[in-house]
């Protein structure tokens, strides 16, 4: 591979669930954003996870400010959250394979 593409350091998933929070906080360089940001627009599963926490910290938000959540609103979180602990499991279990 040649060009702009050849020098792009490469995530894999782990690294970018690790620091998904910096990246929502932007608390990292704008070159370690770009690189969490072209591994989250290519890779489906880590898409899904960072959705979840953009939702999250907007719930968190929510409760912060003194407002209730819609009890719709709680029990889509809880889905959502038992969808991370699934994904969460998948990925665990790969790097187990992995060693």
């Amino acid at each position: 591979m040649t060009g702009p593409e050849a020098s792009k350091p490469k995530l894999d998933c782990r690294e970018v669930l690790e620091e998904v929070y910096l990246y929502l906080d932007e608390e990292c360089s704008e070159v370690r954003r770009n690189v969490i940001r072209d591994h989250l627009e290519e890779c489906s599963p880590c898409l899904a996870e960072y959705g979840i926490e953009q939702e999250v910290r907007v719930i968190v938000h929510r409760c912060c400010s003194q407002e209730k959540a819609p009890d719709e609103v709680k029990e889509r979180l809880r889905q959502k959250l038992s969808a991370v602990e699934q994904v969460s499991e998948l990925f665990s279990e790969a790097a187990e394979r992995d060693r």
